[in-house]
């Protein structure tokens, strides 16, 4: 079986995820298996969700495992520990839907959470520190993080950021995936081949296909630890008709730690299966990260004649002259243009 890369661990897997990066020596922290499951009428029933009239999602626990079931991919059991998974496909199911149910629901109940806070977020490393960008779906955090990295930072994570609690809290990156909407691809990532494309319609791509320094990818870089400099809360805005120039480089506003709590809480990754003192914990540690990394929302116009202003206004803030080490080089054409 092979051995991939995520969620800052090693998952040991009998389904292919094309899309994550193998990896080896070291001892796998989760294993999926493909297996046919008993039936399991005594379970709890913890939750039932329709996503349409034939697609329906089930959550159940017994004593010693967790279920999460997807009516069109099929069925997940996570041990007690969290390390051991199985998996039942149904017969003509969506294997990819399943692969990314996975990785962004199922899995996520596996990972560490007793000093990480997982959130929705992308990161860049600028310097000697990170800067990660925080938001719903739709909001830039992707497109931002890589424009940037097209600028000259370092690429760290997409969509999934680990930050781990502690007076100098430090992130990591979580795997080696990168999700597009189609123009962002277009104008950032058009040369790379996609793995596929979600049912939200963006592109699944990897970071090692997108970066043209193939040395980068022999480097450990992916399990480098970078302190935390900066969070941003994304605030998409309409561009004005008669902009002034602070309109195109984007606003920030720093959030004091009892406005930036409650702000951060709506970004925090949770898997399907939450315990009663879990709210009380993530805020715990989300005012540990607020009262020792600055918090800002970024007002930044929905428009890509406006993406250069931003990443150079980004990096005059955060010591563009100190960028170092060796940053992968990522090929695109002017985002503006």
């Amino acid at each position: 079986m092979p051995d991939y890369f995520v969620f800052g661990g090693c998952l040991r897997s009998e389904l292919l995820f094309p899309e994550l990066t193998e990896t080896g020596g070291r001892a796998p922290d989760w294993t999926l298996k493909v297996a046919k499951l008993a039936a399991d009428e005594s379970a709890e029933i913890l939750s039932c969700a329709s996503l349409s009239r034939s697609c329906h999602i089930r959550v159940t626990r017994n004593n010693k495992a967790f279920r999460y079931s997807h009516s069109c991919t099929g069925t997940f059991e996570v041990s007690e520990n969290g390390r051991e998974i199985a998996f039942e496909p149904v017969s003509g199911g969506d294997l990819n839907t399943a692969r990314t149910d996975f990785v962004s629901r199922v899995l996520l109940s596996c990972v560490n959470t007793g000093d990480v806070t997982w959130l929705h977020g992308s990161a860049v490393r600028i310097g000697n520190s990170a800067v990660a960008f925080l938001g719903p779906s739709g909001a830039g955090k992707s497109t931002l993080a890589l424009a940037l990295a097209r600028a000259g930072a370092y690429h760290i994570c997409d969509d999934t950021l680990p930050v781990e609690t502690s007076p100098d809290p430090i992130i990591y990156p979580s795997d080696r995936v990168i999700r597009l909407r189609a123009d962002s691809r277009r104008r950032l990532a058009s040369h790379a081949s996609a793995i596929r494309r979600e049912t939200d319609g963006k592109f699944v791509l990897t970071q090692d296909a997108i970066c043209r320094n193939e040395e980068v990818t022999s480097r450990d870089e992916r399990e480098e630890r970078t302190p935390l400099g900066a969070l941003y809360l994304l605030s998409p805005v309409s561009m004005p008709e008669s902009p002034q120039p602070d309109d195109a480089h984007g606003r920030r506003h720093l959030l004091p730690p009892r406005l930036a709590v409650p702000a951060l809480m709506q970004h925090v990754k949770l898997g399907p299966v939450i315990r009663a003192e879990d709210p009380a914990h993530y805020m715990q540690r989300l005012g540990v990260i607020a009262r020792t990394v600055p918090v800002f929302e970024l007002r930044v116009p929905r428009d890509w004649s406006v993406v250069d202003h931003v990443v150079t206004q980004l990096l005059a803030w955060h010591s563009q002259s100190e960028l170092g080490g060796e940053p992968p080089v990522f090929m695109a054409a002017p985002v503006s243009a």
